[in-house]
């Protein structure tokens, strides 16, 4: 049976749900107000759920199995791979295969943390993308899970920065509901050797040379897509690892900067703190 290690009352349990695993920060169920709730369930086949609105903002990741959607008067065919969110105001029916029954980790944003992702406009409810890695998605929420069963100080922080990193895994290209619906080529095969070769490669005229372009166009590409600037979002991931080797792993400091690709650990701590506004020391 799953547990109920957070706010009673604030998440319905579905039943045809098994060896579910749900987590929350410690100071958040003392609350009324709480701010991420995360979990894992495996559905049989009966299981089913059909939502006139949701109060907040939920994240779902289908990890295996198949099943059918319809959200926002659309219908979709779901399987590994298929995340979408619900929400305030939408009405969503959602149910899993009797032969192939789904597994699926989901999100559950407070309030708070869910106007927190307004900015990027990269989740709200009626999202819905079927393009996010399976193995991507279990990494970051068992670490996601892990935290906020430590019962630590600061779970609820590194929960944020692990959510974080989610999120733009799952939704990468999006702005909000008036996103482009045909990213440049020359950006998507961009996108894909920074994630596949991000510790190796190390200068912005490295990633432009592993393109054949120019440094200079291969930036006008991005901000002609609305993208941060390559090299920034080639530094970002290499701090994302980082972050995830900090706090899940004993590996030396000065190891993780090398084998990022920094030749001394000054630098490597300096992106770390403009990143996270901490010093690597403090991650741990």
């Amino acid at each position: 049976m799953p547990s109920s290690k957070f706010p009673v009352g604030k998440v319905e349990i579905a039943p045809h749900v098994h060896n579910a695993r749900y987590a929350c920060p410690a100071e958040n169920f003392q609350r009324d107000a709480f701010q991420y709730i995360a979990g894992y369930e495996e559905c049989d086949g009966q299981y089913e759920i059909a939502r006139k609105s949701y109060p907040y903002l939920i994240l779902e990741m289908i990890i295996s199995g198949k099943g059918k959607l319809r959200i926002n008067d659309k219908e979709y065919e779901v399987s590994s791979g298929f995340c979408f969110c619900g929400g305030p105001e939408v009405e969503y029916e959602f149910r899993s295969s009797s032969r192939q029954p789904i597994s699926k980790y989901f999100v559950v944003f407070g309030k708070i943390q869910a106007s927190s992702f307004a900015p990027q406009k990269r989740l709200y409810p009626g999202f819905t993308t079927r393009y996010a890695l399976p193995e991507e998605m279990k990494r970051w929420c068992e670490l996601i899970i892990a935290e906020g069963s430590s019962q630590e100080a600061d779970a609820l922080e590194n929960i944020s920065a692990l959510i974080g990193i989610l999120v733009r895994k799952i939704a990468p290209d999006a702005r909000g509901k008036t996103a482009r619906q045909h990213t440049d080529a020359l950006v998507i095969k961009a996108l894909g050797v920074i994630e596949r070769d991000f510790k190796t490669i190390g200068t912005l005229q490295e990633l432009a040379d592993s393109l054949s372009v120019s440094r200079e166009h291969l930036c006008r590409v991005f901000k002609s897509n609305d993208k941060a600037p390559p090299y920034r979002i080639l530094i970002r991931r290499k701090m994302e690892h980082a972050y995830a080797q900090l706090k899940m792993t004993q590996t030396p400091i000065q190891e993780i900067a090398y084998d990022l690709g920094f030749t001394d650990s000054f630098h490597f701590s300096r992106a770390f703190k403009k990143r996270y506004g901490i010093p690597p020391s403090a991650a741990r």
